[in-house]
């Protein structure tokens, strides 16, 4: 074995912090789960694709059979995508948390090991399981090859996609541990910019960028930032597609080979960032671990040109100690408030913005109400993992920091402490919980004074699902009840993520080991009441709305657009109405009973988990 060889061979695979991460997590049940979680979800999507692709009819021709091949491939593309996207900031996560809490890096420092293997060793080892995730549903790819229609590169860029993204992610998750920028704020905030970049990338790229592209029906310059774009360019639809090279001559050379080759353009910018990022972590780990004595450079700077002793008034506790703690002392910092009030007014601004283009006829009825199904999930969407965060570290940072066990001594019940924390993270998310509701609200307002002025833009024209998909009604822009019956099913709902959260905390030594499970929890919920629903609402008069109303995703599209979506919501006329109000009571009531069922059995186990983790600690 040669230098080189032998010293690529102990800077990789041999490296220690891989092999302990490796060996460690790979005898750990959490991570099994992960695993058989990941592919149970594979599977299901193919089972769902074939169910929904016509890939399970009786009687299916070669074509048949390539259009469902099609069909499915491109369901189990996207999920893989998005289930990496999820899943790898969860597991690089550690690598910001453990190191920060733990001071792992400072230990490292007084080993033998050199700056290249402390960090590539932290990137590698917890690769290690994102890679494992992609090459187990490898074989589930090959089964849908023998449905033809998918080209075989197809498969190879979408697990090149999903492999680099994972290398991105780790590179940043590792950089910021370098850089003491960790935590469990850290950790939230990684996951939330991942998710909401994501989103916003791929709404502005549909409804922004692809309209207006020079070459018809083609991609766009947010195509290879993208991984998703990069997927859904890769299966050649007519739709989506790079343009040729030739089309592209008035631009640079540079700008050709970006625009139409987005899958070499995406693997260039995460390879040359990932690089570029671990060679800048290799280059200042020592240079941070000099001036983290003291909190780092920048803490003694603050010493040294601050104002001396802060000093707070002292301020009124009302009401449920806890529920008062985490509805007023969360977030209480500048950066947490405009935070939330930036939340708020993006979202209206957006909606504003989509109104207004809207009355001025630049968009269609159509491309407005997906534009606001889309605002509404992304805002759910944040929201939703903001409670399961809160919640799931709620309990779990108060065991850590040892203020679990001071709270146990003072005369606060169990029903009062989890109570509280319930009341207190319901209150604290209140700013954000409003923006769903306030951008339905306005547009049913917009609604409103348009019937009542008798603007064109206020009533549109829909199919009516029952009749063929041929008749058409006029109707409303938006129901006046919207809001009402969204918050009805909306606040509810956020309250059980949070009551799910603060079961996982309370079972969980550490945050990260109750987020995962809450989050996996609370999304197998949505996507089974949603698949269910979203069929149900179409064919099963009023009982199907009230199914779909379970799921607040499907239930969305259908509070929007309840013409499209519910079986003869028109006819007998007013009746479609009742219906809805229907769902929402049930749905909510229902949620709201089983919080309480949750409660009731946390509160009377609490002594006992409480014990447990401590006996085992």
């Amino acid at each position: 074995m040669t230098f080189f060889t032998r010293w690529l061979w102990y800077l990789l695979l041999a490296n220690p912090l891989v092999v302990r991460t490796v060996a460690g997590g790979s005898r750990r049940m959490r991570h099994q789960w992960v695993r058989m979680g990941y592919l149970g979800a594979l599977v299901a999507m193919v089972t769902l694709g074939l169910m929904t692709g016509g890939g399970m009819s009786g009687a299916l021709s070669l074509t048949d059979l390539a259009k469902a091949g099609t069909y499915v491939f491109a369901i189990v593309g996207y999920g893989q995508v998005i289930l990496i996207c999820l899943l790898s900031p969860l597991f690089m996560a550690g690598a910001i948390a453990s190191e920060h809490s733990g001071r792992t890096y400072d230990i490292l420092l007084t080993t033998p090991l050199s700056n290249m293997q402390i960090v590539l060793g932290s990137l590698l080892g917890r690769l290690f399981f994102v890679l494992a995730l992609l090459i187990s549903g490898l074989p589930l790819f090959a089964v849908l090859l023998i449905f033809g229609g998918v080209p075989i590169n197809a498969v190879f860029v979408c697990f090149a996609t999903s492999a680099l993204l994972a290398i991105l992610v780790g590179s940043v998750a590792v950089t910021l541990s370098v850089m003491r920028a960790g935590g469990r704020k850290a950790v939230f905030v990684f996951v939330i910019s991942i998710a909401a970049y994501l989103v916003a990338t791929y709404l502005a790229d549909r409804f922004g960028l692809r309209p207006n592209t020079a070459v018809p029906n083609s991609t766009t310059w947010l195509t290879p930032l993208h991984p998703l774009l990069v997927v859904e360019a890769s299966l050649h639809s007519a739709a989506y597609m790079p343009p040729d090279a030739d089309a592209l001559g008035a631009y640079p050379r540079l700008a050709r080979w970006y625009l139409s080759r987005p899958f070499a353009a995406f693997a260039t910018l995460t390879g040359v960032a990932s690089i570029v990022l671990i060679v800048w972590s290799t280059l200042i780990l020592r240079w941070m671990a000099q001036g983290q004595s003291g909190g780092g450079r920048l803490g003694r700077w603050l010493r040294l040109h601050g104002s001396g002793e802060r000093r707070r008034a002292p301020r009124h506790v009302r009401g449920n100690p806890v529920a008062w703690r985490e509805a007023n002392t969360r977030g209480n910092r500048t950066s947490g408030i405009l935070a939330r009030w930036a939340f708020l007014l993006i979202g209206l601004g957006a909606a504003a913005t989509a109104l207004w283009y809207y009355h001025g006829r630049g968009i269609s009825s159509k491309t407005f109400q997906t534009m606001l199904i889309s605002l509404l999930l992304v805002e759910t969407a944040v929201i939703v993992m903001v409670a399961l965060y809160m919640s799931a570290g709620s309990v779990s940072s108060e065991r850590e920091d040892g203020t679990l066990d001071l709270l146990l001594t003072t005369p606060i019940t169990p029903r009062q402490y989890i109570w509280g924390k319930l009341r207190g993270l319901v209150g604290f998310l209140s700013l954000i919980l409003a923006a769903p509701i306030l951008t339905a609200a306005l547009v049913a307002i917009y609604t409103l004074i348009g019937t009542v002025a008798q603007w064109n833009s206020a009533m549109v024209n829909s199919p009516i699902l029952g009749l063929g998909g041929t008749g058409k009604v006029k109707h409303p822009l938006m129901l006046i009840e919207t809001p009402l019956l969204l918050a009805m099913i909306l606040i509810p709902f956020v309250a059980l993520c949070i009551m799910v959260g603060l079961m996982w905390s309370l079972k969980s030594k550490r945050v990260l080991g109750a987020v995962v499970p809450a989050l996996s929890l609370i999304g197998l919920l949505s996507v089974v009441t949603g698949f269910c629903g979203w069929h149900a609402a179409a064919n099963v008069p009023f009982v199907g709305p009230v199914i779909n109303a379970f799921s607040p995703a499907t239930s969305m599209v259908m509070l929007v657009n309840p013409w499209e979506q519910i079986e003869d919501f028109a006819q007998p006329r007013g009746s479609g109405r009742v219906t809805l109000i229907m769902a929402a009571l049930f749905a909510g009531g229902v949620y709201s009973a089983v919080v309480y069922t949750m409660l009731q059995t946390i509160v009377g186990r609490f002594d006992h988990t409480v014990r447990r983790l401590i006996g085992t600690g």
